[in-house]
Order: structure tokens, then C-alpha cells, then sequence
């Protein structure tokens, strides 16, 4: 799976008219860009097992 190459084409064809300057930011017509999602701000660490249920008698 390719995620970037999927999108290469699409940023391509979403702007067929160069001359036109790139909305700002804050265009309320076009959503902000989501963050690449091979980037992951947690760190990548080993699963820790659940702890043991503990008994309410």
C-alpha cells in the first residue's frame, strides 16, 4: 500500500489551473490537509498485558 503514491495524482488534478495562487490556509472552501499517517507522535513501544480483574466479593 502506497498512500503517498495514491495522492501524488490527486494533488495533481486538484489544481488544473496553475495561474490561480494556492487558497490560504484557512480556505473555508477546501478542509485542512490531514497529517501523513506513516507519521505517529506516540513512540512505539511494547504492549503491556491488562492487569489481572480484581475480584469484588
Amino acid at each position: 500500500m502506497q498512500p503517498q503514491f495514491h495522492l501524488a495524482p490527486l494533488r495533481a488534478h486538484s489544481t488544473p489551473e496553475p495561474d490561480i495562487p494556492p487558497p490560504p490556509e484557512g480556505d473555508p472552501l477546501k478542509p485542512p490537509p490531514e497529517p501523513p499517517p506513516h507519521i505517529d507522535p506516540v513512540p512505539v513501544e511494547e504492549p503491556t498485558p491488562p492487569p489481572p480483574p480484581v475480584k469484588m466479593h
